[in-house]
């Protein structure tokens, strides 16, 4: 049974033996679904920022992604876009299982489908995307924001290596990671140290795909440089989740494109005065237009 009480910060760091300021970060990212009622967050028992294993399988399929989106140029309903892969065969796998299974893979990762606010924002930003580059790294932002471990190893981990880029990026660090968060994450343990040695592989082969690591065997980090769609994406989708103006822009979720609180300011000055988007920014006030684009 779905218990729906509800729950202060304090309450919901308790059980995960983390501090609240962990929870206050983690409002908004992957796996915390609630909503706040007054001074306190309502969320669903076993919903708190779980982590999961698919990378354990395969790695971003992000190449799939970008055949699904050019097979299918308009915006569609989910059901469409399951039709397209497993009955049009737009990722050419060998058999009906095959198909089956790239789309459920392919849909957990980046919650493909008209219905979904988020990816309609994602879409809209995709498509008006300058670049391959940025349209790599708004799709980074959507794998992130479905998978709270890709999100976390993003900010948390990722982000002291694309500062110091290039820098040597390596499974066992990975793996450290992994290993340092048992405690707050205890579905971890369950893990066999094959799925994790697939989930370190995979994880750096992800972050190739996206530009944000170079190299074969060796890989390094990349320090990458947003665009537009990126940053309009990542604010679009924290206005989604019930940020304030303010809040969107000191988000901790920059840090997944290596930026400073300082760096994001100086960003979307840049972006205003090329009038990619409108930012006022004065002492504690901040008012953002994105060009009247809610996702909706």
């Amino acid at each position: 049974m779905t218990d729906d009480r509800s729950f202060s910060v304090e309450e919901v760091a308790k059980p995960l033996r983390v501090t609240k300021d962990s929870v206050s970060r983690w409002i908004g990212k992957p796996g915390l679904a609630g909503h706040k009622v007054g001074k306190l967050w309502r969320f669903k028992t076993g919903n708190q920022q779980r982590y999961v294993s698919r990378l354990a399988s395969r790695a971003s399929l992000y190449a799939d992604l970008q055949a699904l989106l050019a097979a299918v140029r308009e915006p569609v309903g989910r059901s469409e876009y399951r039709r397209q892969v497993v009955e049009e065969n737009v990722l050419s796998r060998r058999s009906a299982a095959a198909r089956e299974k790239a789309w459920k893979e392919l849909a957990a990762r980046y919650c493909i489908g008209g219905e979904s606010p988020l990816f309609r924002v994602y879409l809209d930003e995709y498509r008006g995307a300058a670049s391959e580059r940025d349209r790599a790294l708004t799709s980074y932002l959507l794998f992130a924001l479905q998978d709270c471990l890709v999100c976390d190893l993003g900010t948390d981990w990722l982000y002291q290596y694309v500062r110091s880029a290039p820098a040597e990026l390596r499974t066992v660090d990975v793996l450290a990671f992994l290993a340092s968060r048992e405690s707050a994450h205890p579905e971890i343990k369950g893990w066999s140290v094959s799925s994790r040695e697939n989930i370190a592989t995979h994880y750096l082969s992800a972050l190739k795909e996206f530009g944000l690591a170079r190299g074969a065997q060796r890989k390094t980090s990349v320090r990458p440089s947003p665009g537009p769609a990126p940053v309009r994406f990542l604010l679009r989708a924290l206005l989604l989740a019930g940020a304030s103006d303010r809040a969107a822009v000191q988000s901790p979720l920059f840090r997944l494109l290596g930026l400073t609180l300082d760096e994001v300011v100086a960003l979307l000055f840049r972006l205003n005065a090329d009038g990619a988007l409108r930012c006022r920014i004065q002492g504690d006030v901040v008012e953002l237009d994105l060009g009247g684009r809610d996702g909706a």
